[in-house]
């Protein structure tokens, strides 16, 4: 056996013994947790891609040592598969941590439900990471997908999933439930990434409608690159937010503001900043409350009286003339960047999230038959059901926060008395009861509805 022949045999070992305990590990996760189906059908993968190339190993090493020719040809493949790995490997263990005792699996099936009626996402599924950063994010998935299909080429035992998504939540939220509603602005992001993927007429008239907007201003192919790949950023933002919107409706809207406030991006004068990244917050909120207003929810909420409201109102009504752009935290940017955005781009971004999304007159009209039974079932302390109909997952979500908001106060003091309005701890407990009691009752609408669904087609 030569030299060469020699070291790629302990290559080949030293990746054996690699996929072989990722193998090992899929199967131990699904063997002693519970996980929603995407992230199933992501361990699956692993496991047959493992298999695949610990056959395609031991395949190419015996015809190696009968065609040394082939050596040059198997090391750039060995260097592919690596590469690979790695990606996999650093998706594996958050996704494992992520089973369905620390995260809140019905709205993560809803959420898979909802986006697979956005047009061209019939077959999207969602796999969560649990991450230790505090932040929500979506992890771009087209470099993983574009390696995956390299990798096909010579270990074909494992397709990648298609339309397989990628979202990391805080580890410390994995339990909770409202504030968990901002993976519908990571959905967006993917969502995005795919229509981008796949040239989408409706992002392509958006990219032709920003390059317009843009070339009127900027002349010069670098400075036109340099403001292109800002607003590209600052297109995904809105387009994320009014995505998740149009599927969630206002408790989203509620769910941001809590979370950017803990991160400290709601004053007066952070509100107003664009920086290279992110558009402003003021900004962000003004398109809410516009889309809100648009799609009637904003009326249907007009009685709730809650800070998360009030803000995000105050917030929108900031004159957009007050809006800034800064290169970095000191250095003023151009303004009539921000101005194209807002005049031009924005309505375009608007048209395509209405192209693509589900109307939600139907789930207005629902959360307003539904909302005051779904009350009284949280006032007395057990969780949202309806004897005669299905209360739908979107009606018992949007009421509940509302009602977390404005009305848990009153579950606290007839339960403790009216000292345990103003005691932190009960306060805290008692939300992550109520929290409890939306989860369920999102689960038992989606049992009934299956079953119904069973039932119609003959199947029960």
């Amino acid at each position: 056996m030569s030299n060469g022949l020699a070291g790629l045999v302990h290559d080949a070992a030293v990746l054996h013994r690699f996929v072989d305990f990722l193998e090992e590990y899929c199967k131990e996760q699904k063997r002693s947790q519970s996980y929603v189906d995407a992230s199933g059908l992501f361990f699956d993968y692993v496991e047959k891609l493992a298999q695949g190339i610990k056959r395609m190993l031991a395949k190419e090493i015996d015809r190696a040592a009968r065609f040394p020719n082939r050596l040059p040809l198997l090391r750039r493949q060995f260097l592919t598969l690596k590469y690979y790995l790695r990606l996999l490997h650093a998706l594996l263990k958050p996704a494992a941590d992520a089973h369905t005792l620390t995260i809140p699996a019905p709205l993560i099936d809803l959420a898979s439900e909802q986006i697979q009626r956005v047009d061209s996402m019939r077959n999207s599924k969602i796999v969560i990471l649990l991450t230790p950063e505090f932040m929500y994010f979506q992890e771009p998935h087209t470099r993983i997908k574009e390696q995956a299909t390299i990798v096909e080429s010579f270990v074909p035992d494992a397709i990648f999933p298609s339309q397989l998504g990628f979202i990391e939540l805080p580890y410390s939220q994995g339990p909770s439930f409202f504030t968990n509603l901002a993976i519908y602005h990571e959905i967006g992001h993917f969502v995005f990434e795919e229509l981008t993927r796949m040239a989408h007429p409706g992002v392509q008239a958006l990219r032709s409608a920003t390059n317009s907007s843009l070339k009127k201003i900027f002349h010069g192919r670098q400075i036109f690159a340099i403001v292109r790949r800002i607003v590209d950023d600052w297109i995904q933002e809105i387009f994320c937010d009014l995505f998740a919107i149009r599927l969630m409706g206002p408790a989203f809207s509620f769910a941001l503001v809590e979370i950017l406030g803990m991160l400290g991006f709601l004053s007066r004068k952070a509100a107003v900043k664009f920086s290279p990244t992110h558009p402003a917050s003021a900004c962000r909120f003004a398109e809410h409350v516009n889309m809100l207003e648009e799609d009637s929810w904003w009326n249907a909420i007009s009685d709730i009286h809650a800070d998360q409201k009030d803000l995000l109102k105050r917030l929108s009504d900031i004159p957009r003339t007050s809006y800034r752009f800064y290169v970095d935290d000191n250095t003023l940017g151009s303004q009539s960047l921000v101005e194209a955005f807002v005049d031009f781009v924005i309505p375009a971004i608007r048209k395509l999230v209405r192209e693509i999304t589900p109307s939600p007159a139907r789930a207005v009209k629902r959360f307003q038959e539904a909302r005051q039974g779904i009350e009284d079932c949280l006032r007395a302390g057990v969780i949202p059901h309806s004897p005669s109909k299905n209360v739908d997952p979107i009606s018992i979500i949007n009421s509940s926060f509302c009602f977390c908001l404005t009305s848990l106060s009153d579950v606290i003091e007839k339960f403790e008395g009216h000292a345990g309005t103003s005691d932190v701890t009960k306060q805290s407990l008692w939300t992550k009861r109520l929290e409890m009691w939306t989860m369920k009752a999102v689960e038992d609408s989606q049992i009934l509805q299956r079953f119904r669904t069973a039932q119609s087609h003959g199947l029960i």
